[in-house]
């Protein structure tokens, strides 16, 4: 047994004892980079005196407690910064969440414990298996329209004088939905509405624990989502609706139950008929490693609805998001069961790096993990029409590496931002990765932001040219904001031809 693992958990348990995570995951996440069971849970022995991790039970944080401020401090840059001063970055990222156990009130939990529902957003940190990312932390992450369509326009001129080649699929995130009305949607040919959450029982949870309403389900009843979808019908869009669970629990109890599938299905083709959709986007991102009769419940559950749907509603679709590693890794997908009962897989091919790790490309070409190897895995056992790449509208900023250390978070920019704050910066350029960064100082700490521009963005597209894949996916309508640089180069690939 290794005991700088042990010491370093103690060591930042006296600092700052700030995580929370569900112990099954805690547990994965410390295996998937390189702890043994036995070191897990001799540290949960030194930490807690119980010998046996099964018996810890976890607390759900109170939004007033000290807990509830564990989720933004896991964000910060100091986070990172502590656990590379201690020269085990990639390590100690994972096995310091074990110092939650130290907030645990052991005695209580009987009478206190409340079950974790699909409404409670968990942070998930960055795994190392085969060099390739967990989880999308961007489809979590909301942006402020408002500050996005306060920027300015670029004077570029768009001309369109034909139809896309391709699909080019627009996701529309709850958090647009007030500036839908500047929103272009002439390059596109589909949008999915982001997105309505499911829970373990196959329920469209319309309400967090607080009461407090959900984005999705806000936009749901909003009529400006009405207007959306009538100003996308008028430019004979199709339009899908997506439902998403990020939480791996309900993932489960989802897929294991025929009751529970059956009520999904039966939700999601009121909430289709009921706005006259074309289609329903799958958006379940399950972290870790699923027992078998989940990843066979899943294949079950998208067979049955995708059978439905045709039924109900003739020549709508059926689309699943996935993650860039899913034509590889066995994961929750079995892809040429799921390609025979689905119309097109949405590669998330974006957040290789985020603010749960260290910077770097947030979409590469190149590299350890990237696009070129991934989508090669993928079209080994489905087709390339069946293929949608989707691709990131925004950058992260972080701070450098060789910075001081610094309480700053790390952030999410939309792409409108970036070029705003650019503009006045020299641009590096990734050969290996193929995108660009920049760095910069804010307050004596040096940054740097990593992006897709029309450059890197370019080279993407002509690889789904020459792949002949179905097409492109967006993340996400709006970041652009006024700036057309993005959309005209969606002509200029898919559609000026």
């Amino acid at each position: 047994m290794r005991d700088k693992y042990i010491e370093l958990i103690k060591e930042y348990i006296k600092e700052k004892p700030e995580y929370k995570l569900t112990l099954n995951e805690l547990k994965a996440d410390v295996l998937t980079v390189g702890a043994t069971e036995e070191e897990f849970d001799e540290a949960i022995r030194q930490v807690t005196g119980l010998s046996d991790s099964s018996k810890l039970i976890l607390d759900q944080p109170e939004t007033d407690s000290f807990l509830g401020n564990i989720l933004k401090f896991t964000q910060s840059a100091k986070f990172h910064l502590w656990a590379r001063k201690k020269y085990v970055a990639v390590v100690a990222f994972s096995i310091i969440l074990i110092v939650i156990i130290s907030q645990i009130r052991l005695g209580d939990n009987a009478k206190n414990k409340e079950e974790l529902s699909v409404t409670t957003p968990l942070v998930k940190t960055q795994a190392q298996n085969k060099g390739a990312i967990p989880v999308v932390y961007a489809n979590q992450k909301s942006v402020d329209p408002e500050k996005i369509f306060s920027i300015k326009s670029s004077s570029v001129q768009l001309t369109i004088t034909g139809i896309p080649k391709k699909e080019v699929l627009g996701f529309f995130p709850y958090w647009m939905l007030l500036k839908q009305d500047k929103i272009n949607l002439s390059t596109l040919t589909s949008v999915s509405l982001f997105g309505l959450e499911v829970d373990g029982e196959g329920n469209i949870v319309t309400r967090d624990q607080g009461n407090e309403a959900l984005g999705g389900w806000t936009m749901w009843k909003d009529p400006l989502l009405d207007e959306f979808i009538q100003r996308a019908r008028n430019q004979n869009l199709k339009i899908y609706l997506t439902l998403k669970a990020f939480n791996s629990s309900n993932i489960e109890s989802l897929t294991k139950s025929d009751a529970a599938q059956k009520n999904l299905i039966a939700n999601a083709l009121y909430f289709v008929n009921s706005k006259n959709l074309d289609g329903i986007n799958i958006d379940f991102e399950y972290v870790g490693d699923p027992p078998q009769e989940t990843r066979d419940g899943f294949t079950r559950l998208i067979t049955n609805l995708n059978a439905e749907l045709k039924r109900q509603v003739p020549q709508s679709y059926l689309t699943i998001d996935t993650y860039l590693v899913s034509g590889s890794d066995k994961g929750i997908f079995n892809m040429p069961l799921l390609a025979q009962n689905s119309d097109a897989f949405v590669i998330m091919g974006y957040d290789m790096h985020t603010p749960l790790g260290a910077p770097g490309p947030v979409s590469a070409m190149g590299g350890d993990t990237n696009i070129v190897g991934y989508v090669q895995n993928y079209l080994e056992k489905v087709d390339a029409s069946k293929l949608i790449l989707a691709v990131p509208y925004y950058g992260y900023d972080w701070p450098n590496v060789s910075a001081s250390s610094s309480a700053d978070l790390v952030s999410i920019l939309p792409y409108a931002e970036i070029a705003e704050q650019s503009k006045n910066v020299q641009l590096s350029w990734d050969e290996t990765s193929q995108t660009p960064f920049f760095t910069y100082k804010n307050a004596g700490i040096e940054r740097i932001v990593h992006f897709d521009n029309v450059r890197s963005l370019g080279i993407k597209y002509d690889f789904i040219n020459r792949k002949n894949l179905k097409g492109v996916g967006i993340w996400a309508l709006g970041y652009d904001g006024q700036n057309q640089d993005l959309e005209k180069l969606l002509i200029d690939k898919f559609i000026n031809q």
